[in-house]
């Protein structure tokens, strides 16, 4: 630990985004200058691969250090992490900082066991409690305003924020003007529009004096496959597109 204070962390976790999507590991189509940026003043991790291509196993092996063998969430849906696993979330908990999640999607609801160690784990999906679906979600706009909204109530620091950007997940329909320039690619489109909402995330922060003294850490839970070995989509087979993130 250095001297001075202890650093916030904010972590991003884009949904469904193939790291050849992105413009720093080779994408000359892709329109991503913050992400980009993030990458350029910070360290990029070139060879990175998600232990699962499903968003709750994935994400519960980022936020508990374990593989699917250990922390036994297998699957979206039907596993629920065990509340004798410690989340990172629970570990800073303990070492003095105030923590926060604020969730896309309705695979990352809190009956699913990611809310351990988080003061506030806001999975509201614009929908009464009980009636959300697998198809429930909400746009990185909605996430955007969850965040000032947390951030207005003057969070202690240290903080630690979860920040869960669904937006590339299917179906792809990117909002304007994502949609028209990427009309022939509205996946792109999608990661384009979660790019924005990076940019507008880092703005509130250093808006807000924050920025200094704030890790940011961004990455995917898991790719997606466009037919390169027979698979739409992902969640099946285990190849580079669904992996490498």
């Amino acid at each position: 630990r250095t001297a001075g204070p202890r650093p916030n962390l904010l972590l991003i976790t884009l949904d469904t985004t193939r790291a050849d999507r992105i413009g720093c590991y080779g994408d000359g189509g892709a329109a991503i200058p913050n992400l980009d940026r993030l990458a350029r003043e910070g360290v990029r991790c070139d060879l990175a691969y998600t232990s699962a291509p499903l968003t709750l196993p994935a994400h519960t092996t980022l936020l508990t250090g374990l593989e699917p063998q250990g922390h036994q969430v297998r699957n979206n849906g039907t596993y629920a992490l065990r509340p004798e696993t410690t989340t990172l979330a629970e570990a800073l908990r303990q070492d003095g900082y105030s923590t926060a999640a604020l969730i896309a999607a309705f695979v990352l609801e809190r009956k699913f066991g990611l809310d351990q160690g988080f003061d506030l784990y806001d999975d509201g999906l614009d929908k009464p409690p009980g009636e959300t679906t697998f198809r429930s979600e909400i746009r990185g706009d909605r996430v955007l305003e969850k965040f000032r909204r947390w951030l207005d109530t003057a969070p202690p620091p240290p903080f630690f924020c979860w920040v869960h950007l669904y937006d590339p997940h299917a179906p792809y329909e990117p909002p304007a003007p994502y949609s028209e320039r990427f009309a022939g690619d509205p996946y792109r489109g999608e990661i384009a529009f979660s790019d924005e909402i990076v940019g507008r995330l880092l703005n509130e922060m250093e808006r807000r004096g924050l920025a200094k003294n704030t890790l940011v850490v961004a990455g995917g839970d898991h790719g997606e496959g466009f037919g390169e070995h027979g698979e739409s989509g992902h969640g099946v087979f285990c190849y580079e597109e669904s992996l490498r993130v």
